[in-house]
């Protein structure tokens, strides 16, 4: 009798997609974000965004926030979208700085739309943090979203 209720739950739990993570299960549409932690008199930085795939070849990211973490340091913080198409190939979108100093907030881009003649695959938040000489002291990416209709 055990045996049988066991293979029912397990039967019923592979058939809902409970034991095998689909692509649409496995991060796709949702916040993304990445975090480098600042250190002594060193600030650090933070970008934020909401993936929304539309279709194969199309993605926004709204509200794309790019923050400076204080301690002040007067270093900038840059982050951008990198996106993976399903061939391999990559593409990038500008590197967007906050300006606002070390303000609560960061800088908000809005909506940034993506509309490629190909395929994408995924995608993720690239940060970069500089050092007040001018090189980069650190970086951080976000967890890669994956594109449910690809």
């Amino acid at each position: 009798m055990k045996t049988r209720i066991l293979g029912a739950v397990l039967g019923i739990a592979a058939l809902s997609g409970l034991l095998v993570p689909s692509p649409a299960q496995a991060a796709a549409d949702g916040v993304s974000s990445a975090r480098l932690n600042g250190w002594g008199k060193h600030g650090g930085g933070s970008v934020r965004a909401n993936v929304d795939f539309v279709n194969r070849k199309k993605v926004i990211f709204r509200n794309f926030t790019v923050r400076d973490l204080c301690p002040g340091d007067n270093a900038p913080v840059r982050a951008r979208v990198v996106w993976i198409h399903t061939d391999g190939t990559t593409g990038h979108s500008a590197w967007m700085k906050d300006s606002n100093g070390c303000g609560d907030h960061g800088t908000n881009f809005g909506t940034i739309i993506r509309t490629d003649t190909k395929p994408i695959k995924k995608v993720y938040l690239h940060l970069q943090v500089y050092a007040r000489s001018g090189g980069i002291r650190g970086f951080a990416f976000s967890a890669d979203r994956y594109n449910q209709y690809a």
